[in-house]
């Protein structure tokens, strides 16, 4: 299973670099956001995608559809998480069924 990532263009540079194959690139413009939500119905039909993480300032521009497979994460961006960190492991917790510990 492939995992995909969508987000700015900082953050998706980052994910490269850490060699993640399947980066996707997108601003904040109306044009931007109709593409990321294109390209997230797209990775969720597509059967080699086992997880797909999102920034958290791109999510709350999109209509994130509410999947049971792949597994859609979001995840801080550069400006750091909008959840806060008890929030965050709640997320992964649910997700994933592990909890995070320091």
């Amino acid at each position: 299973m492939k995992i995909a990532v969508m987000g700015d263009p900082d953050t998706a540079l980052g994910f490269r670099l850490a060699g993640v194959h399947e980066v996707y690139s997108f601003g904040s413009t109306p044009l931007e956001l109709e593409r990321a939500n294109n390209k997230l119905r797209e990775l969720i039909e597509r059967d080699d995608v086992g997880i797909i993480l999102i920034t958290e300032g791109l999510a709350q521009s999109m209509d994130i559809p509410e999947v049971k497979f792949p597994i859609i994460l979001q995840v801080p961006d550069k400006s750091g998480s909008r959840f806060g960190e008890a929030q965050l492991r709640e997320i992964v917790r649910r997700a994933i069924g592990v909890e995070l510990k320091r």
